[in-house]
């Protein structure tokens, strides 16, 4: 006998579309003999007891469990088999998808959620979905990992069903409360533009609206009395917001003979069966419960298979900058776990590279592939850039169906990418992918960057020159290496600079520089990427680009965004080259840099082991009062009083220079100094 653990989040004795088909399903199993045992997700360990001693797992909706991902993470590390049956949409923070139909809904889904329900359906014996659309959704964002799936009619009682075909002409049904994503505000409107006709509504008005007087509202009734009503109206009005999963109350009204007002927005209307066929509507409906047991049974016989690996796969970028290459690194690596071979199509300048850092992969030219045979390859992937740019129209570019959907580095979109092309492909984040890095440590130096491939991202470049100008005052046995490309500023800028050269030469050239740099300064570029793969730690100054999505790859990195509370314009390209004040960069001070240096040195120790030295934030000013100091930057302001001569003394020698830590004259001013570094007022550094 069959043992099945069915788990929804409420209550049988909840009353809802899900509830209804959820007993209709159980009543069937009972019928068949199987052992069902509900369970609505209130007890962890109750949970796990039912589902170790049971042969299947049937999951429904989990948002409503406290213990949902705790579960998923339960069923996927004891590989326990179990079908996911999928009611709306779990991977969405809103459960309402409207990301996907709505162009001003952004970034609202959260990552985690979204990351393990893909686990969670790729490791399924078998996903059941909605309907047609409601596949179509899962499948755009999640690809292969949902392939394994039936999409299940609502399994309604078609022997209920009544049809008439003297129904009143003027009497229009909803059913639900009226709220804005089932649909509410373009009932009212309809109603409002047709005041011939009379509206019958079951359920609440959660709208804050007056209802014209076409209206009436019923409280919810059970399924009997909806079925007597659409008996007897002649239209069923359902224009949903969100994308309904099904519609079981649409199924039924399409069963009853009813005139549909509807969108593109209803799961049941996605069939084939609609609107001319309503006999094989019928049919496939009263058979949908034998239906789900059929495919359980058929997919628990079966032994579980991974998905085969790829032979060979061409991957390549048709458009994109330097930084695009090595972003998309982290997404390489799981296409290489799922593949046999991977050849990697990439610009010529970097064949070198890449040969000498990357393992497991062919290298070739991008510039080769229309004079290569790619029917040697079983597949061939243009990776293209994230976001999918609209001016370019290269064909087969992966379309990122998790742009404006998750708010996420772009790194991360790429391994999405990747994952909707193989089930097996993990998706978490490894750690940085960096190459291996030959650090200078005789004669320590560190790089600068001042340029990059789109100018509005420059800082300007008469603030890099101060700013090397007071790193190399500070730190004297440091050198400085600044890099220029054709397109960047020019050199005679920095030539005059003590203790600086400057690198004009190629990628192997910049390569040889970055991989024994102590530490990076850089504008939102490829060069700063180039450091960031060998994990050099870096600066970078963001302007237009935000960091969220674009900042290099390292353990330890210093970020500064100057858009924030500076310009609140959306840069588009247009903008961004028109823009005569670039704020969001020109508000980066001297000083703020030069803090973030410090921020940089302290927090991934560069400089090694050696006796350390207190400096003060650049970024505050000091004011000396008769009672002590008043210190304020552009946010903060306190104000310190020292009683002690010598302690005064000190701190106004750590205002003016630096002073060693071994020499703080009291106890008490060692505890406030303390205070001052965890604040990030006073920096402790080795020289």
């Amino acid at each position: 006998m069959l043992k099945v653990a069915f788990l929804h989040d409420v209550g049988m004795d909840f009353i809802g579309g899900a509830e209804l088909s959820n007993k209709k399903i159980i009543d069937k199993g009972l019928a068949l003999g199987y052992e069902v045992v509900y369970d609505n997700l209130r007890d962890f360990e109750r949970t796990k007891s039912i589902i170790a001693t049971s042969d299947i797992t049937i999951l429904n909706n989990l948002v409503r469990c406290k213990y949902e991902f705790e579960l998923i993470a339960f069923l996927r590390s004891q590989q326990l088999p179990y079908i996911k049956w999928e009611h709306d949409y779990g991977l969405c923070a809103k459960r309402s998808l409207l990301c996907m139909v709505e162009s001003k809904v952004k970034n609202c889904c959260d990552t985690n959620r979204f990351h393990n329900y893909r686990n969670l359906f790729a490791d399924a014996l078998l996903n059941v979905f909605q309907s047609p659309m409601h596949y179509d959704y899962h499948k755009k964002l999640y690809g292969e990992a949902v392939t394994k799936h039936i999409v299940l009619p609502p399994p309604i009682n078609v022997e209920n069903i009544k049809t008439s075909s003297n129904k009143n002409k003027d009497e229009v049904v909803f059913i639900g409360s009226l709220n804005q994503v089932k649909g509410g505000h373009k009932l009212i409107n309809y109603a409002i533009s047709h005041p011939e006709l009379k509206f019958k509504v079951f359920g609440k008005n959660r709208l804050r609206r007056t209802l014209p007087k076409n209206i009436t509202i019923t409280d919810k009734v059970p399924n009997k009395k909806v079925l007597e009503a659409f008996a007897k109206a002649e239209y069923f009005f359902f224009k949903p917001l969100w994308p309904e999963p099904s519609g079981r109350v649409a199924a039924e009204a399409f069963l009853s003979g009813n005139s549909i007002v509807s969108n593109d927005r209803v799961g049941t209307f996605s069939y084939d069966f609609y609107p001319n066929d309503i006999e094989r509507a019928r049919e496939d409906m009263a058979n949908a419960p034998s239906f789900f047991w059929e495919s359980v049974l058929e997919a628990l016989s079966k032994t579980k298979q991974k998905q085969a690996k790829f032979k060979h796969v061409l991957v390549y970028k048709s458009y994109g900058g330097l930084g695009d290459q090595f972003i998309a690194i982290p997404a390489l690596n799981k296409l290489k776990e799922v593949s046999e071979e991977v050849t990697l199509a990439i610009p010529k300048g970097l064949l070198n590279v890449f040969e000498k850092h990357t393992n497991g992969f062919h290298l070739m030219a991008i510039s080769d592939i229309e004079n290569s045979d790619t029917s040697q390859f079983d597949k061939v992937i243009n990776l293209g850039n994230y976001p999918k740019s609209r001016r370019y129209r290269n064909e087969g570019v992966i379309d990122y169906a998790t742009h404006n959907k998750l708010r996420q580095h772009a790194l991360k979109h790429y391994i999405d990418a990747i994952a909707t092309l193989h089930k097996e492909v993990d998706t978490n984040y490894n750690g940085y992918p960096y190459f291996a890095a030959e650090v200078n440590i005789d004669e320590p130096y560190f790089t600068v960057h001042p340029g990059a491939g789109f100018k509005p991202k420059w800082w300007p470049t008469n603030r890099y020159v101060e700013l090397i100008k007071l790193i190399l005052e500070r730190f004297k046995n440091y050198t400085c290496t600044v890099i220029l490309g054709p397109n960047d500023p020019e050199s005679f800028h920095f030539k005059n600079i003590e203790r600086v050269t400057v690198e004009t030469g190629n990628l192997d050239a910049v390569e040889a520089c970055l991989k024994g740099s102590s530490f990076h300064i850089g504008n939102d570029s490829g060069i700063t990427h180039f450091a960031g793969v060998f994990n050099v730690p870096f600066l970078s100054f963001h302007g237009l680009t935000g960091p969220g999505s674009w900042s290099a790859l390292s353990e330890h990195k210093e970020i500064i965004w100057g858009k924030p509370g500076n310009c609140n314009i959306t840069c588009k390209y247009d903008i961004a080259t028109n823009c005569e004040h670039r704020i969001c960069l020109t508000s980066i001070s001297i000083q703020t840099a030069l803090a973030a240096v410090y921020k940089l040195i302290q927090k991934s120790d560069i400089m090694g082991e050696g006796r350390e030295k207190l400096i003060f934030n650049p970024e505050y000013q000091v004011k000396s009062e008769s009672e002590g100091f008043r210190i304020t930057s552009k946010d903060k302001q306190l104000f310190l009083e020292f009683k002690d001569k010598a302690e005064r003394l000190y701190f106004t020698e750590l205002v003016q220079n630096d002073v060693f830590v071994d020499s703080i004259p009291t106890d008490n001013l060692n505890i406030l100094i303390n205070t001052l570094i965890e604040e990030q007022l006073v920096f402790c550094l080795p020289v």
